[in-house]
């Protein structure tokens, strides 16, 4: 094949799972942005309103749980195929329930939402994994920036559609109808295999089934033992640095707010400004993140990240002034931002392995993301939200200390691009 033609089959697939991210961020980010409105109409209380969410994180973690299997069965595309048509079902029918209070079909049709999204979450990282592999460069934090701009916007338009009186299911059902039409575009730029199939003409396909190998190929598939990514310590490690740098994001989005204005007595708008600044530094880190990577490597990049959020830390729980806080803001997003797609990016070296190395990696990491924050909330019921953020710390000691178990493969390993 060649290598005109591999280079533009790289660039349309980065190109099509970069909408693919931007799109599912921006239909997350409406179902968030509706939420008061959907507490409103229903009169729920907060703890009404946290059954709800824990509903969704139930279905996320179950797709988690599953998405290795899932996406080496179907590969990328078609999970995604099938995670879009669902989600496209799902949230809308649920809105629409709450809309009419049969609060029960609701919940069940916010699990199934919870599920496909948590699996295409996963697909998309797989397939973004394999693009970056194709191309040759690091791509992973342009994508996540995608995610994260694709959130910020649905935050906008949700505004406006609360300003002009849009109910929560119409809004939904054109955002949802929306997505999958572009997606139907954006969808045939993907492969339609396992990115091991795409990426490299040598490699046998992935099994639906564990991967076999022996631990003296060091993850390379061999007929007898049977592979999995949770008895490989180096994919457990990575997990834990990616989801270390996923609960510190997750934490801020949850609590930064509440906590300057309880803790520093920031007014609403300047908390929620403060919350602003935190993802606006982050989307730019990410959208450089791929020059950063080429500079300085993996592994600076990440005991720099940990070394940021640690001083970011100390700004905002320990300096009593205002501008402090704001600028421990844009050191903890600047740190935590280049974690999480890192970690994806490290778990897919071993081409032969990847798709069931990158869902582990990212089912450790969304964990973080579901389950963290209501861990931060509670020690923030006791010891007051700012003292709470404390363990984020600990978490960034831990990944500037195993760092190098992400570092980059060496050249002639056999996982190299």
């Amino acid at each position: 094949m060649p290598r005109s033609f591999d280079n533009r089959f790289a660039v349309r697939w980065t190109s099509g799972v970069l909408v693919i991210f931007a799109l599912l961020g921006f239909g997350f980010g409406s179902w968030l942005g509706r939420i008061p409105a959907l507490r409103d109409h229903l009169g729920a209380s907060t703890l009404e309103m946290s059954w709800f969410g824990l509903s969704l994180a139930l279905g996320s973690l179950t797709g988690l749980v599953f998405s290795g299997r899932t996406v080496s069965w179907l590969g990328p595309r078609r999970t995604l195929v099938i995670g879009i048509i669902g989600q496209t079902l799902m949230l809308p029918a649920a809105a629409t329930l709450f809309w009419v209070d049969a609060t029960a079909p609701a919940i069940a049709c916010l699990v199934v939402y919870g599920l496909m999204f948590g699996t295409s979450d996963v697909a998309m990282n797989v397939s973004g994994a394999g693009a970056e592999r194709a191309l040759g460069k690091p791509r992973m934090p342009l994508l996540h920036a995608a995610y994260s701009l694709g959130s910020v916007s649905a935050m906008g338009v949700s505004a406006i559609s609360e300003s002009a009186g849009i109910i929560v299911p119409v809004h939904l059902g054109a955002t949802y109808a929306l997505i999958l039409i572009v997606s139907i575009f954006a969808l045939p730029n993907l492969p339609r295999g396992n990115f091991e199939d795409s990426a490299s003409e040598s490699l046998p396909n992935v099994h639906t089934g564990p991967i076999p190998v022996t631990p003296a190929t060091g993850g390379v598939p061999t007929p007898g033992a049977r592979y999995s990514p949770w008895r490989e310590p180096r994919i457990l490690v990575i997990g834990l640095i990616a989801m270390s740098m996923a609960l510190a994001e997750g934490t801020a989005s949850d609590w930064l707010p509440l906590a300057l204005a309880d803790g520093r007595g920031f007014a609403n708008e300047s908390a929620a400004l403060t919350l602003g600044v935190f993802f606006v530094s982050m989307t730019l880190v990410r959208i450089a993140g791929s020059w950063l990577l080429i500079r300085f490597g993996r592994v600076r990049v990440l005991r720099g990240g940990a070394i940021l959020v640690i001083v970011g830390l100390v700004f905002v729980i320990l300096v009593p002034f205002a501008w402090a806080s704001v600028v421990g803001a844009v050191l903890w997003g600047v740190g935590c931002s280049l974690g999480f797609p890192v970690g994806i990016s490290a778990a897919a070296d071993n081409q032969a392995t990847a798709t069931r190395d990158v869902a582990a990696v990212s089912a450790i990491a969304y964990t973080a993301f579901l389950l963290g924050p209501m861990g931060i909330g509670f020690l923030g019921e006791h010891l007051g939200l700012l003292q709470a953020f404390w363990p984020l710390a600990a978490f960034s000691v831990f990944v500037f200390i195993m760092a190098r178990a992400a570092r980059e493969p060496r050249q002639g390993s056999g996982s190299t691009h």
